[in-house]
């Protein structure tokens, strides 16, 4: 077996920094027709990205090929490092926010069930896993949400929503966040959803009410609209007209958006987009908002670990190889012993394939235990050649 080929890591970062929604759902798309069946792909509010390895050029410029205007393609260390820092909430909106752990946590979960990873990123994500949760160990005090966000975005064009009505679409996760942050402002929360016991089981979690999902003429009570659905927010034109005349911000957190054109229309400069929120500047001056000081140095200790596991993949093969190659000789030895002994009892039989396992692992401790160091490549080189590997 020739020494194992170096596959660098290569991550397809589309954000909506730089990309917008519109152009996100297209490349998340072409990625679910068109990638390798065994790519992590990331999909959040903000982001679509897609990680796996490359063995030349030639593929990673087919990679390139898939990311649409103002997307990255990132290889080897820099991808690697990227990587991590998503885990650890660094690259989002609200630093070292808890949603993109738990995505990143189902990301690698669904590409595990689908289809078996390259090892280089199904090691590098247990890895990054591993930093983000460690960093948000460290957290003393409650971390800010993307509905906390949106809250002061809508705050700064309306006003503090203390003592006033506030209208939540949706009763997923952020139209939970984002209702726990106005009920935490003081505003007089009202939940709105398709399945009204969920509207109902949210709105009794944080002190607000139950509506349908179209509120109608009362929709002109409400200073801000926050709308959180995976779909269409599907309302007749009296709460669209009502809605525009009113006043009202409306901020929509949906990718794709799902406020209707025409409200989207009257409503001009009222409206904001979760793009919107990616993109302005945000007040993050206070202490309980700036990155833990640890959180650099344990992102460059995660990215060495994965460097250094990656340097020994030609000594991983290699052990790999032996294994095989010990199990094959094994077990042609005990098929030949079985045919001179066809009457041995099942007990024996058990007893002797024990006995062979516990000896082979005995004999190959200690080869195995020098690849596992790594080092130069001498050790690897040696077992090869007296292994005929």
């Amino acid at each position: 077996m020739s020494p194992m080929i170096r596959r660098p890591i290569v991550a397809l970062v589309a954000h909506a920094r730089q990309v917008p929604a519109l152009d996100r759902e297209r490349f998340a798309s072409r990625l679910r027709a068109e990638a390798q069946p065994r790519t992590l792909v990331l999909e959040t509010c903000h982001r679509v990205e897609a990680y796996t390895t490359r063995t030349d050029d030639e593929q990673l410029n087919e990679l390139a090929s898939l990311v649409p205007v103002g997307a990255h393609v990132l290889s080897g260390d820099i991808a690697v490092r990227h990587a991590v820092s998503v885990a650890a909430g660094r690259d989002s909106v609200v630093i070292g926010e808890d949603q993109i752990l738990h995505q990143l946590r189902e990301a690698l979960e669904a590409a595990r069930t689908s289809a078996a990873l390259e090892p280089e990123v199904d090691r590098l994500f247990a890895l990054a896993l591993n930093a983000g949760r460690r960093v948000r160990s460290w957290r003393s005090s409650r971390q800010r949400s993307l509905g906390d966000v949106a809250l002061e975005a809508v705050e700064r064009m309306v006003g503090p929503v203390r003592g006033h009505d506030v209208l939540v679409v949706g009763a997923g996760q952020m139209g939970g966040l984002i209702a726990r942050a106005a009920a935490t402002a003081g505003a007089s929360v009202t939940i709105a959803n398709r399945s009204i016991a969920r509207a109902r089981a949210v709105a009794a979690a944080t002190g607000g009410v139950a509506a349908e999902i179209d509120p109608g003429d009362d929709v002109t009570r409400f200073v801000a609209v926050f709308v959180a659905l995976g779909g269409p927010w599907t309302v007749a034109a009296p709460t669209v007209g009502s809605l525009v005349s009113s006043g009202a911000v409306v901020a929509d957190l949906s990718v794709p958006r799902a406020v209707p054109q025409a409200l989207a229309d009257g409503l001009g400069g009222r409206l904001l987009t979760a793009d919107d929120l990616a993109v302005r500047e945000v007040d993050e001056t206070r202490g309980d908002r700036q990155p833990d000081p640890r959180s650099d140095e344990l992102i460059e200790r995660t990215v060495q670990a994965f460097l250094d596991w990656e340097a020994r993949g030609d000594a991983r093969a290699a052990a790999d190889a032996l294994v095989r190659r010990a199990d094959l000789e094994r077990e042609a030895e005990l098929a030949a012993l079985w045919r001179k002994l066809p009457a041995l009892e099942p007990e024996a039989r058990e007893a002797i394939e024990g006995m062979t396992r516990h000896l082979a692992a005995r004999l190959l401790r200690q080869p195995l235990e020098r690849l596992g160091r790594g080092g130069d490549g001498v050790d690897e080189r040696a077992v090869r050649d007296l292994f005929a590997l």
